[in-house]
């Protein structure tokens, strides 16, 4: 018979005791049964059973539940808590012996549809407009206070928004991030300038809240978001956000003024230390610190017997460094040990000396992490000292070896030289420059070109120098070895060919090396610097630093910035712990591949 005839399917509709109803193992609902019970027991202990459970005769005068299985559910734990009596009487339609309690149970399950989750949302906008606190509808329906504050939010936003929600063309997780701001219009105006390929949430969000401040900017953090409300501070919520990205500070004024406050504070400390002058600033970015020259605090002064020691250990350091080519196990380690004894020497407290505190002064701000940052040593350009005033106390220790910085500079050299070698054109201005500087300007040599045609040697294992050797051995194969039979060479040949030969022989002269036992020659280098940048020369094609050929040759400090520079990350504790040459193995596994160079190779 068919289920469709509710006078042949159904008997009258009835009250059953909740003791005399028993489940049905034929309910065609197998997933989700246990689903949202919370919310179904706090709706009937509000309202009651608001839809009859289907229920068809069993043995024992017990009734089976065709379709209300979740409704059963929900009742028995109430029952089972002490807020309903176990016999408590519930409505319920009875199938006729001849119903398929099957079709019954699938129909109950399959044809409704359930409501429009913006009907909800302007259904529990009604609830509250009507004067039903947020805590009584959620005791009601079985979710917290927050879903509902939620679901309100929701219903507030525009129209527009809602109804494009209702059509489909925008999605629950949209119209939240819509819900960040109250501001109808603006909602609107975003909705309408979305591009579709980029309609993310977090796009809507950023849209809507541009130049808002959030509570993770770093004002914010400095204060903290407790000071700033306590002084009665303004901030909304969006209620969908988990972290400090979803509360905006809405009185920037008052959170300027909060902080200046704090910053002054730290500074009036700080005034105490002696300083020329103290300031304080909510911001000090890159911009206005290059307004100053920045000193820092040197180390206290050794006594005089570290002092002797000290240099006596340097001088040995210098002198293995100069005979590397002998070094053995032997030497090896007596450089670790000079290394670290002259490590423990340096390692002395800081301090800014009375001539540095007498003409700098002393920045206090907020880092970028809403931490309080204090920048001493800050030099004014009126401060500044004559030439010939700077105390000899402030000079620091070369940064690298003049043996490392020869050999750095080597490799610099040899690869300006090849690729000179391989661009005629700019060798030929460059040979051009030398002579007309050398014959026309009659000035002091500036260029790195040696036009006496002596060939620059090159003691260290690099790239260029090996490649310069190659195309050496090249072209002596192909010159005549008497000088008039080159010279009869030279005129039966092309103007590419000549100028193929002139790039070769100019780029076998470049001498760029700083080398210790040089005189300085400062314009030299700065023309090689010049000619480098017009060859567009990248030393990283030509200069990889490994444990042999740098990080073995500089100290401890030097290794372990490297690494934190080139990977951009801080040091770490591990690192100390190693011995020198393991770090320096260290650093040439880290460093591979990252492109970093030691300063002397930099453009």
């Amino acid at each position: 018979m068919s289920a469709t005839s509710s006078t042949s399917t159904y008997l009258p509709i009835g009250t059953i005791p909740l003791n005399k109803l028993i489940p049905w193992e034929g309910n065609v609902r197998k997933t989700g049964a246990n689903e949202g019970i919370e919310e179904l027991k706090a709706s009937i202990a509000a309202h009651g059973v608001l839809q009859s459970l289907v229920v068809r005769k069993a043995s024992r005068g017990k009734y089976a539940i065709v379709a209300g299985q979740r409704r059963y559910r929900a009742l028995t734990s109430l029952a089972k808590g002490g807020s309903i009596e176990s016999d408590v009487p519930v409505p319920c339609h009875i199938l006729a012996a001849s119903a398929d309690p099957t079709e019954i149970s699938l129909t109950e399950n399959a044809v409704r549809v359930q409501m429009h989750p913006a009907d909800q949302f302007e259904a529990f906008r009604n609830l509250i407009d009507a004067g039903s606190p947020p805590a009584d509808i959620a005791a009601r329906f079985g979710i917290t206070e927050a879903v509902v504050k939620q679901r309100l939010r929701l219903a507030r936003v525009s129209p527009t928004i809602l109804a494009a929600y209702r059509e489909g063309t925008l999605t629950l997780e949209q119209v939240q991030a819509f819900s960040v701001s109250d501001d109808h219009a603006a909602q609107e105006r975003v909705h309408g300038d979305l591009p579709d390929w980029d309609d993310e949430p977090e796009t809507i969000r950023s849209a809507l809240t541009e130049g808002e401040i959030t509570a993770t900017d770093k004002r914010v953090r400095f204060v903290t978001l407790e000071a700033y409300e306590a002084a009665g501070g303004a901030i909304r919520r969006d209620l969908f956000a988990e972290d400090e990205d979803g509360i905006f500070v809405l009185d920037a004024q008052l959170l300027n003024r909060l902080a200046m406050d704090k910053l002054r504070l730290e500074a009036e400390a700080i005034r105490a230390e002696g300083w020329k002058w103290v300031e304080a600033a909510l911001e000090f970015g890159y911009e206005v610190r290059g307004e100053f020259r920045r000193l820092h605090a040197e180390r206290l002064p050794l006594s005089d017997e570290a002092a002797a020691e000290r240099k006596a250990l340097s001088d040995e350091y210098d002198s293995l460094f100069d005979n590397m080519d002998e070094e053995d196990d032997e030497t090896s380690e007596r450089r670790n040990e000079i290394e670290a004894r002259i490590e423990e020497l340096e390692d002395r407290p800081r301090a800014f000396t009375p001539d540095i505190i007498a003409i700098a002064g002393v920045v206090v701000t907020i880092g970028h992490d809403g931490q309080l940052e204090v920048v001493r040593g800050l030099v004014k350009s009126e401060d500044e000292p004559e030439e010939g005033e700077a105390s000899e106390s402030r000079k620091e220790r070369p940064e690298f070896s003049a043996v490392l910085v020869e050999s750095l500079t080597e490799a610099k050299s040899s690869a300006i030289g090849m690729s000179l070698a391989k661009n005629p054109d700019i060798a030929l201005a460059a040979v051009v420059h030398a002579l007309a500087s050398d014959i026309l300007v009659m000035g002091p040599a500036k260029s790195c070109l040696r036009l006496s045609a002596s060939v620059t040697y090159y003691k260290a294992d690099c790239d260029g120098a090996d490649e310069l050797r190659e195309l050496r051995d090249e072209w002596s194969e192909k010159l005549p070895k008497d000088d008039d039979a080159l010279w009869e060479w030279c005129l039966e040949q092309d103007r590419e060919k000549l100028l193929e030969l002139l790039a070769y022989c100019a780029g076998a002269t470049v001498n760029a090396i700083d080398a210790k036992h040089h005189q300085p020659q400062a314009s030299r280098l700065a023309h090689a610097d010049v000619l480098a940048k017009s060859l567009e020369l990248d030393m990283k094609a030509w200069f990889t630093p490994t444990a042999e050929n740098y990080f073995g040759r500089v100290g401890r400090d030097a290794i372990v910035a490297a690494i934190s520079e080139a990977k951009g990350v801080p040091a770490k504790r591990s690192w100390q712990k190693l011995k020198k040459s393991e770090l320096a193995k260290l650093a040439e596994r880290e460093i591979a591949n990252t492109g970093w160079l030691p300063k002397p190779l930099r453009a």
